[in-house]
């Protein structure tokens, strides 16, 4: 016995002692222990566009709530009851923390820094918050991203955060035309072009602008009128992820390669436009019935399902593909800003609203794959451009170019609050009502905070919540003054 008690003495001696060295003793040292920044920034651009076209943040969410699309195994989230609130979490967590992971990586090894790689990050980081902003309005900003420093970062008011991300974006765009000091490596949107990431800034600091021009008008026009000198000019310029059919992990979020998709109808605001105004992108944006080859959308917000699918069109060959492009923001969209500032009496160029507004159809029809001059100009004929109804005949026209661009669209329809050019509405409250009580007037303003934010940060929660006018679906962004 006493043997065996020395025993076990002497051996938990060798134990104690070698914890002391169990992480150097385990430790590959031909391995790096930290994610290299070219790593985190192709993660980063992936994980963003994974949840911008995830299929409910996308389909359940922005493509109902902008009625492109109609749930047909579920219809509560077309009546505004939502059952999925992780993109906030997903966001935050995910590409944020990997971008964030890139300047704290050069912060710990600055002779290594490449500051135009920094400078993407930061321009991504800027698109992500102002998706965030614009779903959520009150947003942890300035001390998100801090870990266990901050773990309960206040919120920041959306139009602080709108002021913060545009000064970003312009600070990006002076250092990527300067000396770069290493390559921008991981980069699989631009393929490391420095001169294209700052066209790809100046593009968004567009669309920012013009979402505050109604409530901030003096300051959108001097940031449109500086953006629009060097920014994406033609569709080759797309900003994209390049979704990869041929690898399982590569390929476009929601996509049918492996399975026939049932879950969603086309809404019949969308397929009755479409053909009403005779727009040869009906067959790209959806099918016929497959029962009698005819074009069928589902009334936005009928309780009703149709699983299997019958009587109705499902959304296009192209939008489930495996390798659908996953768009940031498209040369139609910029276009279309174009159109609309110079309507505004901004000067972007020569050009006039009206023909910038038919460059945008064109480009649109371009990138969905219509190129018949003769078709597109027949086309343009028959939704003419009207100096005095502007904001109809721009808003339909950009509502369209966005498809598959859910939360875009549904901003621009809050925007906008978009009719018909003949005045007459285009889209209407969900047919079986309202499932959100507060929700009254036909449309979701904002989504509510998620419950885990609610209860992890609850303080600046419920302050935020109160700074906005209530967390409540119903409560209007500080830029929706229409």
């Amino acid at each position: 016995m006493k043997f065996k008690i020395i025993f076990l003495l002497i051996a938990s001696l060798f134990v104690f002692a070698g914890c002391d060295n169990f992480e150097k003793l385990n430790t590959d040292p031909s391995r790096s222990s930290e994610t290299q920044p070219e790593f985190l920034l192709a993660s980063a651009q992936k994980k963003a566009m994974d949840l911008t076209y995830d299929t409910y943040f996308n389909g359940r969410i922005g493509m109902e709530l902008s009625q492109y699309w109609m749930g047909t195994d579920k219809t509560s989230d077309g009546r505004f009851l939502f059952t999925n609130d992780g993109l906030w979490t997903g966001m935050y967590s995910g590409p944020l923390m990997d971008l964030q992971e890139i300047q704290n990586y050069y912060d710990r090894h600055p002779t290594e820094t490449s500051v135009h790689t920094q400078a993407v990050a930061e321009i991504l980081k800027s698109w992500i918050f102002h998706v965030l902003t614009d779903v959520y309005v009150d947003i942890p900003y300035t001390q998100a991203l801090k870990g266990d420093d901050i773990p309960q970062p206040v919120y920041d008011k959306g139009k602080d955060v709108y002021t913060a991300i545009l000064a970003s974006l312009k600070k990006q765009i002076d250092v990527l035309s300067g000396t770069s000091s290493g390559a921008i490596r991981g980069d699989v949107i631009a393929g490391g072009s420095a001169t294209q990431w700052i066209k790809i800034a100046n593009a968004l600091r567009l669309r920012i602008a013009l979402r505050m021009a109604d409530a901030q008008p003096a300051e959108a026009k001097v940031i449109i009128e500086e953006a629009v000198k060097n920014t994406i000019t033609a569709v080759s310029q797309d900003v994209f992820f390049p979704y990869n059919v041929s690898a399982v992990t590569s390929r476009f979020p929601y996509n049918d390669v492996d399975r026939p998709l049932v879950e969603f109808a086309v809404t019949s605001t969308l397929v009755d436009y479409l053909t009403a105004v005779k727009d040869p992108r009906l067959a790209i944006y959806a099918r016929p019935d497959e029962t009698n080859g005819k074009y069928i959308g589902k009334v936005y917000g009928t309780e009703a399902n149709s699983p299997t699918m019958i009587g109705l069109s499902k959304p296009g060959v192209v939008a489930y593909s495996g390798s659908a492009k996953g768009y940031m923001i498209t040369y139609a969209e910029v276009a279309f800003i174009k159109a609309e500032a110079a309507a505004r009496g901004m000067t972007v160029g020569t050009a006039t609203a009206e023909d910038l507004y038919k460059e945008a159809v064109t480009a649109s029809m371009t990138q969905w794959g219509i190129t018949d001059a003769k078709a597109i100009a027949t086309y343009l004929e028959g939704v003419p451009y009207k100096a005095g109804n502007y904001k109809n005949v721009i808003g339909t026209q950009k509502w369209l170019a966005l498809y598959m661009q859910g939360i875009q669209g549904w901003m621009e329809r809050l925007r906008l609050d978009i009719k018909k050019p003949n005045g007459d509405i285009l889209f209407i409250a969900p047919a079986s009502g309202s499932l959100d009580p507060e929700v009254k007037d036909g449309i979701v303003k904002r989504l509510k905070y998620p419950s885990g934010s609610r209860a992890s940060n609850a303080t600046n929660s419920e302050a935020a919540a109160k700074s906005i006018g209530g967390d409540s679906q119903a409560t209007k962004n500080w830029w929706d003054v229409l």
